[in-house]
């Protein structure tokens, strides 16, 4: 029979060593693990597009003439950029429920201080307005869109102010107004503000040199990129569907003058992918004349950058679709759609 001693010894050893063992293996398989789910995440398994919501309509993009521009490609390091060979679709809700859409106008109106009874001016479009301050606001009941309007053309004192507004301050009065008007969504709120300096003329309104010289700042407002970082490009690339002109006038009616509003609300959680061209065959495309040209007056151009982006729809549909922008020289910039031609319907 083995002596106490030695028992002790052996099992002394065995709970040392076994403790160590029971360390080695548990840190191999946290070290498996970590090695497994960092090679998934950068090799995911291939998932096909869902194309939940069947063939989809063509993009309509606003009617003009396309002019004949001779193109040459050149793109850093000669390379084109990389894309999965899908792209999410996202669903377009319409942003006024038919059946209340007059009564919902005459809230957003009210709302702005238009309390008097709206003349329909033609099918769907209301007009308001507030004749003590000069004021007029237009709306299309049927998709939300409306156009507030002071008359600043007509107005000499606008011209000259003491004051301008910041461009902090501009972003203040913009988003004010839209709270007032139950129309800040989220997307708007964090989108990106751009502003431009504009001068009064007898000839129209003309770009400023800078602030000081202006008399309205210009604040477009574009909607925030999607979650994967593309951005939402409207139908002319300078020019959002929201903006506002705001003027330096102390007197508070005369501060913004105009407001252009066409906005459907889109919901970011419901989307489908699609399959998408590659961007060397959006490119074919492209050089035969298949784009739409959102900016730009040449003949000729040097394409410098192709990216994928998202197109807001200029009249209102079901879905917001991905589309190739590409941007050249002389301020050139075309957009084509992205999703393959077999998952859009020829009407």
């Amino acid at each position: 029979m083995a002596s106490l001693t030695v028992t002790g010894y052996w099992a002394r050893n065995i709970i040392k060593f076994g403790g160590v063992g029971l360390i080695l293996l548990i840190v191999l398989q946290w070290g498996v693990s970590t090695a497994i789910a960092a090679y998934l995440k950068a090799h995911p398994p291939y998932v096909p597009p869902t194309v939940r919501y069947g063939k989809l309509p063509k993009i309509v993009f606003p009617s003009k003439d396309t002019p004949k521009v001779q193109l040459s490609l050149e793109l850093p390091n000669d390379s084109f950029p990389k894309y999965s060979d899908q792209a999410k679709v996202y669903v377009v809700y319409k942003p006024v429920n038919t059946l209340t859409a007059l009564d919902d106008g005459y809230v957003t109106a009210k709302s702005l201080g238009f309390t008097d009874q709206a003349i329909e001016t033609k099918t769907g479009v209301y007009q308001w307005t507030n004749a003590s301050n000069n004021l007029t606001f237009t709306m299309n009941v049927l998709d939300g869109s409306f156009l507030f309007k002071y008359p600043f053309e007509k107005d000499q004192l606008l011209q000259n102010p003491d004051h301008m507004p910041t461009n902090a301050e501009a972003t203040n009065a913009a988003k004010t107004f839209l709270q007032r008007a139950n129309k800040l969504s989220p997307d708007l709120d964090d989108g990106t503000y751009k502003f431009s300096y504009l001068k009064i003329g007898f000839s129209g309104l003309t770009a400023a040199d800078s602030l000081s010289d202006a008399d309205l700042v210009k604040v477009d407002i574009f909607r925030k990129a999607t979650d994967d970082g593309m951005a939402i490009m409207p139908a002319d690339p300078k020019t959002a569907s929201v903006s506002f002109l705001i003027s330096g006038s102390a007197v508070e009616t005369k501060r913004i003058v105009q407001v252009n509003y066409s906005y459907s609300p889109i919901d970011r959680q419901s989307f489908s992918t699609y399959p998408i061209v590659t961007p060397q065959q959006a490119w074919a495309d492209v050089q035969n004349g298949m784009y739409f040209l959102a900016q730009g007056d040449t003949t000729s151009t040097t394409v410098r950058k192709i990216y994928l982006a998202y197109f807001e729809p200029a009249t209102l549909t079901n879905f917001m679709q991905p589309i190739y922008v590409f941007e050249g020289d002389n301020n050139f910039v075309a957009y084509l759609p992205a999703v393959a031609d077999s998952m859009v319907s020829p009407e």
